[in-house]
């Protein structure tokens, strides 16, 4: 029998059947695996790549959905291993929803034996929001008078601006954890003050408080960040939550001079308590108020970028009172009262960006105050 006819070579721990030298190339492939067929968005969806046969490398990346991200189990960008988790969220700040997106996953496996490659079109489910119920009620700012102060505020009884729509989750039919993916949004407010005069005028002194601007806003309470106030977690699928509104912006002012006793020391010569009298006020805020719906688990790396912008309004309070104490308590300022100016509600983001940072208006204001010439309403 002629060399070229011979049979295969026997089988040998190094030398497989049919193989003269060493082992034989086999087939190299690769398989992507989805660990759901859909991908929530701001959920990790784990997806791995099973290369044949094993030993090889795995190079990773991702096309489409411009915000989509590979990253590992504890978020950090990666492109290698045989696991990687496709993340994305981004809202429509046109109109507040969740569009469908779809992202291009693609992986190459690099054996000895040779290379494969395979890809996966993935699927971002959509989430729509229904908005209902958006009237502003508006009340007043006004001199609320006492013994011992005047409070430029909202009437007792009632917010100054107070807004409480409804809002419901629309998951699309295709989302395989309904549950988990609801649970993952909540809304609630956002606000920013744009600007703040706040004057105080007494016989002999100008003070004024002054917050720089702009800033975040919130009511007290520790409401979560950067949020203005109550906030509410879906737990399913089409739930309604109510997400209330309110603001009353107030000033308070003694009657007299808080720098009494030292202006006293300085100005021993004035004969009577009228030479420290509050003689005007100045009030004047202005803000914008978002109604959102936040991705919970985006907001832990990119907290802009976790906002759906539902609604938002601009609105500001503008008071200015000239003060006579001679005259009974309830009728020492004038004028007694203003409503607030409420532009109307908007869909969406709008053209300005909340302050996202940690200071609020109500911790960052002081007090200036400074010797004047005797007050002249004239001025």
């Amino acid at each position: 029998m002629s060399a070229n006819n011979a049979p295969p070579a026997p089988a040998t721990g190094n030398n497989p059947p049919g193989c003269t030298t060493g082992r034989c190339p086999g087939p190299v492939t690769v398989v992507i695996n989805l660990s759901q067929p859909v991908a929530c968005p701001g959920h990790p969806l784990a997806i791995r790549a099973v290369g044949t046969p094993s030993g090889g490398t795995y190079a990773w990346n991702v096309t489409g959905a411009s915000a989509a991200k590979l990253v590992d189990a504890s978020g950090n960008p990666v492109n290698n291993g045989d696991t990687v988790n496709l993340r994305y969220f981004k809202a429509n700040d046109a109109d507040g929803s969740i569009p469908e997106q779809t992202a291009g996953v693609g992986v190459v496996y690099t054996h000895p034996d040779g290379t494969a490659s395979d890809s996966k079109a993935v699927k971002i489910h959509k989430i729509d929001f229904e908005v209902t119920d958006t009237e502003i009620t508006a009340g007043v700012t006004q001199a609320n008078e006492s013994n011992v102060l005047v409070r430029l505020g909202s009437d007792p009884a009632t917010s100054t601006i107070r807004v409480e729509p409804w809002v419901k989750i629309k998951l699309d039919p295709s989302c395989p954890r309904k549950q988990a993916c609801a649970g993952n949004h909540r809304v609630g407010w956002l606000q920013t003050v744009w600007s703040n005069t706040r004057m105080v005028r007494y016989a002999y002194t100008l003070s004024s408080i002054v917050v720089p601007t702009p800033i975040r806003d919130n009511l007290p309470g520790n409401p979560p960040f950067p949020f203005y106030w109550l906030v509410k977690q879906f737990t399913r699928d089409n739930e309604l939550h109510t997400a209330p509104h309110e603001d009353s912006p107030s000033q308070p002012c003694p009657w007299t001079d808080g720098r009494l006793d030292q202006q006293a020391k300085d100005h021993p010569s004035w004969p009577d308590i009228l030479s420290h009298a509050l003689k005007r006020v100045s009030f004047r805020d202005e803000f914008t108020s978002w109604l959102v719906v936040q991705n919970i688990e985006w907001s832990g790396h990119d907290l802009p970028g976790s906002f759906a912008y539902q609604k938002n309004f601009d609105w500001s309070i503008r008071l200015s009172v000239d003060v006579d104490t001679t005259k009974p308590v309830g009728s020492r300022c004038k004028p007694h009262s203003s409503v607030p100016d409420i532009e109307p509600m908007s869909d969406g983001k709008g053209s300005r960006e909340p302050n996202l940072a940690a200071p609020t208006a109500n911790g960052s204001q002081t007090v200036t105050s400074e010797k004047a010439e005797l007050y002249d309403a004239e001025d």
